[in-house]
């Protein structure tokens, strides 16, 4: 082939290659939601719910960013792999939680009799209904519609509050605060003790002994108070069971 055809073919080719090269693909992603950031490799691009913009060929990271002022916005993060000049649709759905909150909070959320947390949650928009309970309030029943609408359920208050649990209380958690504190003054006392008796026993120095007798002196009353102590919990544990059990089957 004569060099003259080569060089019209490579000049006929070359519009073609450049134009394979210079090829993007355009990229479409909607969202569910009115205002969200798109970014690419960490680069803003545009703000809204449409997007429309081309890539070329390669890899590249994607961010969906719903307003940051709003507790708890979503935000997605994906990868499109870009091989083509093809059209790419995409759909992401940011908003598919409700937030479940209440007044008064730390209520009970049922599903269905099916106890599923406390106020306030997050919930999947896979639910009709929800049952808030709280004791010393009226149950109240919100459904899905109403959540997505921003209504937050106030209970009414019925006058009635179930008194708090034993160990529930401030005073279980300090008996079992002050239970874990004897225990160890008791135990570290305890091996002191021992450590001064076996040196004792080697050199025969009365002081070693006094201070024996000491640690077990000490380690001894702590041991007093931990079994008081752990006798008043069992005691008010048990006091507690027998009045829950009267409330239920009351004798005439």
């Amino acid at each position: 082939m004569s060099s003259s055809i080569k060089l019209l073919l490579t000049i006929s080719l070359f519009p073609i290659a450049l134009s394979a090269q210079d090829c993007k693909a355009k990229i479409i992603i909607q969202i569910d939601v009115e205002n969200a950031k798109l970014f690419v490799n960490d680069n803003f691009v545009s703000e809204g719910n449409n997007f429309e913009f081309e890539l070329e060929r390669g890899i590249y990271k994607i961010s969906i960013v719903e307003d940051y002022k709003k507790w708890n916005a979503g935000r997605i993060e994906d990868t499109l792999s870009i091989k083509d000049c093809a059209d790419l649709n995409f759909n992401y759905i940011l908003n598919n939680k409700l937030i479940v909150d209440s007044y008064p909070q730390n209520v009970n959320v049922r599903e269905s009799d099916s106890l599923i947390g406390f106020t306030p949650m997050l919930l999947e928009e896979n639910f009709q209904t929800l049952l808030l309970q709280k004791p010393g309030y009226e149950d109240k029943v919100i459904s899905q519609q109403e959540l997505a609408a921003g209504v937050k359920p106030v209970l009414q208050f019925s006058g009635q509050v179930k008194g708090e649990s034993f160990y529930e209380s401030a005073l279980f958690k300090l008996l079992v605060g002050t239970a874990i504190a004897l225990g160890a003054t008791t135990a570290y006392y305890k091996l002191e003790a021992d450590k001064n008796f076996d040196e004792y026993q080697i050199t025969g120095d009365p002081a070693l002994l006094e201070q024996t007798d000491k640690y077990d002196l000490i380690s001894g009353i702590t041991f007093v108070a931990l079994q008081i102590d752990f006798g008043l919990i069992l005691y008010l544990f048990l006091t507690e069971i027998y009045l829950q059990s009267n409330k239920r089957n009351p004798t005439d």
